[in-house]
């Protein structure tokens, strides 16, 4: 298995603050799921498929960088590396100053795939990833004789700035893909799913709690209204309605937002809870 870890990133939280799953896909899940899709299109038993290697891919930001960048930044990447670490997948990070294109991930990416298909001889190798770019990686690894099965997601979404976001994975990919999965669909359709696949999608999601509530923060279930008092830097202070005192966010508290659409005097509405240092809101978004 071969992850592009800045498309599973997006996908993971499209799913978490976008979708009305609002959980994380897990990692374990898809590995599951993989098996069985394999398994079941080989006509073979989930027990006979196992996966031998897996590696993850990513640019990733310096500790200081990540430090400016929000609070929850390192916490969130350490958790993730935890999960990989814990399913057996290796992490092959870039620095995000260093790294230039964004396709310099994707060269890495392809290229050890290909050396490993070429020297280990793989049965199959699964793609978790939607770019043009791996389109001759699948060729070469088709003119192998290597099965590649290529997991892909399709969704958009409006944001608060009313700018439309998403993804759509390559079709000339999943052409060259001898399993194209569309995973969007199987997620849409998996409350109904039966037997062997329902019981493989059963591990798919998970809910994961914040930095925040990781050392014990409690919130109430009831939004409030307020209007931003100062933004700077990657995080800023609420006005609480019919309150003086300001409350705190992190700029990875923000729901459906990104923090530069944020102003002075804009209405939002929040989540409070316990911080690092104290009351905080923990979930900030834009719309009441």
């Amino acid at each position: 298995m071969f992850y592009d870890g800045n498309y599973l990133d997006l996908v993971r939280k499209y799913y978490m603050h976008q979708h009305k799953k609002n959980a994380w896909i897990s990692v374990r899940g898809l590995h599951e799921y993989i098996r069985y899709k394999f398994a079941s299109e080989e006509g073979v038993g989930s027990a006979d498929c196992q996966i031998t290697e897996a590696h993850y891919f990513r640019e990733r930001f310096s500790a200081q960088q990540s430090i400016e960048k929000a609070s929850e930044t390192l916490y969130n990447e350490r958790v993730l590396d935890d999960i990989l670490m814990k399913e057996r997948v290796t992490t092959h990070y870039l620095p995000v100053n260093f790294a230039g294109k964004e396709s310099s991930i994707d060269v890495w990416l392809a290229l050890d795939a290909f050396d490993m298909a070429v020297h280990q001889r793989f049965d199959v190798i699964a793609l978790i990833a939607g770019d043009a770019a791996y389109i001759q990686l699948a060729r070469k690894l088709k003119a192998l004789g290597m099965p590649v099965l290529v997991l892909g997601w399709t969704f958009a979404y409006d944001a608060a700035s009313g700018e439309q976001k998403g993804t759509r994975p390559s079709q000339l990919l999943l052409n060259e893909a001898k399993y194209p999965v569309m995973m969007s669909d199987v997620i849409d359709r998996m409350d109904s799913a039966q037997g062997e696949e329902k019981e493989a999608l059963s591990l798919l999601f998970q809910r994961r709690k914040t930095a925040a509530q990781a050392i014990g923060a409690e919130h109430d279930d009831d939004w409030k209204v307020g209007t931003i008092a100062h933004v700077q830097n990657g995080y800023g202070f609420i006005t609480p309605e019919g309150a003086r005192e300001n409350l705190f966010f992190y700029c990875s508290a923000l729901v459906d937002t990104d923090f530069d659409e944020l102003y002075k005097g804009m209405e939002v509405s929040f989540l409070k809870g316990m911080g690092h240092k104290g009351p905080a809101a923990v979930k900030v978004r834009t719309a009441p």
